[in-house]
């Protein structure tokens, strides 16, 4: 009889034992939780990438913080509550609470909101995100600066970036950091993509070399630009890279050029074959690429110019994945046979005109502050 209720002592004994060992970190932070003399420590808050001051303000671009509780005498304290926010509620922290691991560290994210939905006008805007050592006044607090998405040109067939340059100085006034790709245009789509691949991983360094941390561009993209935006875009070295927040398509013919056709008779190169309408490029590579050439995870805007001597309102339309094309009257359709008679194909001024006209300038502006439409996803 004695055996045995010392059998269900040692056992009961055991379990307690068991489950002391398996709570003991949870006793033992409600005991520092509870009755740990907070007021005597210090919490200090830092950037894991102490390089960065500033950053683009979308969601995808996270800020990782770190937040470290010491006691007076510099021993990093475990098991300490920390709470943390984000200056008016500006972007969110996560989690909001942390507790200090063993080495009296905790980790959080902030996750800022896109630049449009802040309502400010001031550029750049500053915020504060502070942690504070629960139950106390003691705090500690590191400063941000929000900035808008940057801006990214690219040029079409035989253009140079300088056809950007009223495009360029408009938006700049607005407060965006814009730049321009300069690449050989002749040498083709894929070429071209490769070097905008190339190009915004160089962007993003020369940001951070300022203290500005980039995640994601905007591109504006005219006529054979926007086909080299969409290569990359849908390429497989896209999806490590995500670095596309939105994409404003100006008179791009998406399903080629039957100018372009009549363009082999004067110039000898691969971007005006790729330009034809039955190119293998619009018959087997777009429709083979991330969701048949169109990315669905990018914003699009498609605007088009009215009487475009390049790009006809069915070559421009994107409908198959659900996206307006907005055509603006930049002029009148001034672009006869003579043109072409007299190899002044690429005198095309409605084609250009896009790029200098005040009505898609501010309507540019609207698209940059605002949502955009994603492109419906294509089941092949």
């Amino acid at each position: 009889m004695h055996k045995v209720r010392n059998r269900k002592i040692f056992i009961t004994v055991i379990l307690v034992l068991f489950l002391i060992f398996v709570h003991f970190e949870h006793i033992y932070v409600f005991f520092f939780k509870t009755f740990y003399n907070k007021s005597n420590l210090n919490i200090y808050l830092s950037l894991i990438n102490s390089q960065v001051d500033s950053i683009s303000s979308e969601p995808t671009n996270k800020v990782y913080l770190k937040a470290v509780v010491r006691d007076a005498n510099g021993n990093q304290i475990p098991y300490i509550e920390v709470n943390f926010e984000s200056t008016k509620d500006i972007g969110t922290v996560h989690p909001g609470k942390a507790i200090t691991d063993r080495q009296g560290e905790c980790f959080v994210t902030y996750v800022p909101e896109h630049y449009y939905n802040l309502g400010f006008d001031t550029n750049p805007q500053p915020i504060d995100i502070s942690a504070s050592i629960a139950g106390t006044g003691i705090n500690s607090t590191v400063k941000l600066n929000l900035v808008p998405v940057p801006i990214v040109f690219v040029h079409g067939y035989r253009e140079t970036e300088d056809v950007f340059d009223n495009l360029s100085e408009f938006i700049s006034s607005k407060g965006y950091a814009c730049t321009s790709l300069s690449y050989d245009s002749t040498l083709g789509v894929e070429y071209g993509a490769k070097e905008l691949e190339l190009f915004l991983q160089n962007q993003k360094q020369e940001f951070l070399n300022q203290g500005i941390l980039v995640g994601k561009f905007d591109l504006i993209v005219h006529s054979m630009g926007g086909l080299v935006a969409r290569y990359y875009s849908a390429s497989k070295n896209y999806l490590k890279n995500d670095d596309i927040n939105k994409i404003i398509f100006l008179s791009v013919p998406h399903k080629g050029s039957v100018l372009a056709s009549i363009g082999e008779e004067y110039f000898n190169d691969r971007s005006i074959k790729e330009l034809v309408p039955d190119n293998e490029l619009f018959v087997n590579i777009f429709p083979n690429t991330i969701n048949s050439g169109l990315n669905s995870s990018i914003q699009i805007g498609n605007l088009l110019s009215q009487y475009d001597e390049v790009v006809t309102d069915e070559s421009a339309s994107l409908d198959k994945w659900g996206i307006k094309t907005e055509i603006f009257n930049v002029g009148e359709n001034n672009f006869t046979v003579n043109n072409l008679l007299n190899g002044n194909i690429l005198d095309a001024p409605n084609h250009k005109g896009i790029l200098n006209n005040n009505m898609v300038f501010n309507r540019i502006v609207e698209m940059l502050n605002t949502d955009l439409p994603y492109p419906a996803v294509i089941n092949k």
